[in-house]
């Protein structure tokens, strides 16, 4: 074989013959029949660091609680966790029961304290209609027995306002915002408003009391 030639059947040698070299710097090289070329490693940035958020730990939105009391009315539990109080089966002030109404003579479901047990007829309890819709979705408490939506302490009991449409009682300063002074007539808390809307205590025309009333049908 001379120099320069070679089999015609077999791959030249890299290096012989006067052609240029198999592969230059900057400028693919011969690859293997089949393979993909070879491709340079692509260098991407690290995606941008967001720190994690710490979890919320402040006191539980109306929402929230809202929730848990419809969770543990279901699960006959009480606001705080505890098993419901079995009803005592009569009306603390008609001394009825749920078969009949003392005062109307009519049968009326009892309203139970989940606390306690005590019960009275919604209408012994001069309760809403409102009211009457919204005590049977959570675990109500009687005027005894009441504590704070919102923190769940029945601590100052002078600072606890009761919604005039579910009978939940919030303490002023636990609200969002806070109320300095208790609210002249009706008083709807945010859960009620969003659910009664216009139908809600506070946005009810106020009524004219029974003694004016009176007094007008007898001036007539």
């Amino acid at each position: 074989m001379f120099g320069g030639q070679h089999h015609p059947h077999m791959p030249p040698h890299p290096g012989m013959g006067h052609g240029p070299p198999p592969h230059h710097p900057g400028h693919p090289g011969p690859h293997h029949p089949g393979m993909p070329p070879h491709i340079p490693p692509q260098h991407h940035p690290p995606p941008p660091h967001h720190p994690q958020q710490p979890p919320h730990h402040g006191p539980p939105t109306m929402q929230q609680r809202q929730q848990q009391q419809i969770e543990a009315n279901k699960n006959n539990k009480t606001m705080s966790g505890k098993d419901r109080a079995p009803s005592l089966g009569y009306c603390d002030f008609c001394l009825g029961d749920a078969n009949e109404n003392k005062k109307t003579g009519t049968a009326e479901e009892l309203v139970s304290c989940a606390e306690c047990g005590r019960s009275g007829h919604p209408t012994c309890l001069q309760f809403t209609e409102n009211m009457i819709i919204s005590v049977k979705e959570y675990p109500w408490q009687c005027i005894e027995c009441k504590c704070c939506t919102l923190c769940g302490t029945s601590e100052n009991d002078d600072q606890l306002l009761f919604c005039d449409d579910c009978d939940r009682g919030y303490h002023m300063y636990c609200l969002v915002p806070p109320i300095k002074e208790p609210p002249e007539g009706s008083w709807s808390c945010k859960l009620c408003l969003d659910r009664f809307q216009q139908k809600a205590a506070t946005n009810r025309p106020p009524q004219p009391a029974a003694s004016n009333a009176a007094a007008a049908t007898a001036s007539s």
